[in-house]
């Protein structure tokens, strides 16, 4: 690893500095909306169904009834295995969850889960109480997605022929939910509900009272008629789809910023590939990738300090432009401003598709600074920047495709981007690198358009694709 004192100089042509824009480019944490979360009944559950060329492994399903689910890799979500699930006879095959793998009594819990409809089966995923009996469900049957509190008492979603602008594999549905108690001390009687989105979280969500929520004891696949595939498959007590107005758009995988599973053990090292394989945006500023280290106190609270960031804006004509916030006010601070460290916007430098980035922020504690660091291994450029900081080790840690929503001239849709990020690592106190599991590194999606698709974490690469179209 190259530590340097000085940023490396970078030749620019005279446009670049005069194309200076009058707006900063903001980074406001994760948005904590759902109900405070204790560490004491927070969890997270994953079925991914990755290791399906290892001994087999269900990661805790359970069939009680009907036929036993097998993993299939064809048909895939975006090469994520699946579980094929069949009803035989008008006989339904039901699965469920381990209950050992899920805490109950929490008053808010949020799922997801991707479905194939190619086949034409029905099939639902949701919560069930001690016996067995749907207390929160959505799933796929007669060309809709339904949701409602059980399998007699469903209600239309959307229609499935609506999602096919969606990015998304053809055949597939993504559907994502939150459950919990809305009530307050204001309000007592509103009881439990559930919130539905398919394929995006930009629109205000399919909302249905599901009174029995609260008794929920585990997870289900319940396939009604036919065969349907389910993976993608997360229960967890943080919050998943969040859908919120004037906020940036976006959408990555991890915790902190006050909405936490668990906290990490200390850490004083995150470093991160990012493959930009191709981007097409109309304003410089506006699209960014990027990832995040937060110490002790930016992990438990929704707080720009200690909020350490560093990322590259996706800028038209095949230009990049890397920055960093430095652990308070979100402001990104760009490396051609050195000299007057002045956040404003500008525009970046070239870089041709495929290129293959290091991101890295790095505590060096016994020089009391942390270090800011780009690596371009296309062009060969290095991009360096040192801050004083004598606080706590890193906490916490996630990623993100960022839209700056108040500043651009172009609807969201006109910014294109496919890319990956992979090989994301910590690097504890005792000197131990670790990809992070998926378990922990749980997805967030805040008003992201359905022309986004973070496809699915794969624990083998340590990261993940990132579309945006």
């Amino acid at each position: 690893m190259i530590m340097m004192a000085i940023i490396l100089t970078i030749t620019l042509t005279a446009n670049t500095f005069l194309s200076q824009h009058d707006y900063t480019h903001v980074h406001k944490p994760l948005p904590r909306l759902a109900p405070a979360a204790s560490l004491v009944g927070a969890f997270t559950y994953v079925s991914n169904f990755e290791n399906v060329n290892e001994p087999p492994s269900y990661y805790g399903w359970i069939s009680i009834n009907g036929q036993a689910p097998v993993i299939v890799t064809q048909p895939n979500y975006w090469g994520e295995p699946a579980l094929e699930s069949t009803a035989l006879n008008g006989e339904p095959q039901i699965d469920i969850v381990n209950p050992s793998l899920i805490v109950r009594g929490d008053q808010f819990l949020s799922f997801q889960v991707a479905i194939y409809y190619g086949d034409g089966g029905s099939g639902f995923f949701g919560l069930v109480n001690s016996n067995y009996e749907p207390v929160a469900i959505v799933g796929i049957a007669n060309g809709y997605v339904w949701a409602g509190p059980n399998l007699t008492d469903l209600k239309p979603v959307v229609p499935l022929l609506s999602l096919s602008n969606a990015l998304y594999p053809p055949g597939w549905v993504f559907i994502m939910v939150n459950v919990f108690n809305a009530s307050t001390p204001y309000n007592k009687t509103a009881g439990w509900v559930m919130q539905v989105f398919v394929d995006q979280t930009d629109e205000p969500p399919f909302e249905v009272s599901v009174p029995d929520a609260g008794n929920y004891y585990t997870a289900v696949i319940n396939t009604t008629s036919g065969t349907v595939y389910y993976t993608d498959i997360i229960v967890t007590s943080l919050e998943i789809p969040i859908y919120l107005q004037k906020y940036n758009n976006m959408e990555g995988y991890g915790q902190g910023s006050g909405l936490l599973t668990t906290l990490l053990p200390p850490f004083y090292n995150l470093t991160a590939l990012v493959l930009l394989r191709y981007w097409n945006t109309p304003q410089v500023g506006i699209l960014s990738f990027q990832i995040n280290a937060m110490n002790y106190y930016g992990a438990t609270r929704s707080s720009c300090v200690g909020f350490f960031q560093i990322g590259v804006d996706l800028d038209p004509n095949g230009t990049i432009a890397p920055w960093y916030v430095p652990g308070k006010n979100c402001f990104a601070h760009y490396y051609f401003n050195e000299t007057t460290m002045n956040p404003a916007v500008l525009p970046g430098i070239q870089t041709p598709n495929n290129t293959l980035l290091r991101l890295m922020i790095y505590y060096n504690m016994s020089t009391k600074e942390i270090i800011f660091e780009v690596y371009d291994y296309n062009t060969d450029q290095l991009w360096v920047h040192e801050i004083p900081y004598s606080g706590t080790p890193f906490y916490a840690t996630y990623t993100q495709l960022e839209f700056q929503y108040a500043y651009t001239k172009y609807p969201i849709y006109d910014y294109i981007f496919n890319g990956t990020m992979f090989d994301i690592q910590v690097t504890f106190l005792n000197e131990t690198t670790k990809t992070l599991p998926a378990n922990y590194m749980t997805p967030f999606e805040l008003s992201a358009p359905p022309t986004w698709d973070l496809t699915y974490y794969n624990v083998n690469a340590s990261g993940y694709n990132q579309f945006a179209r």
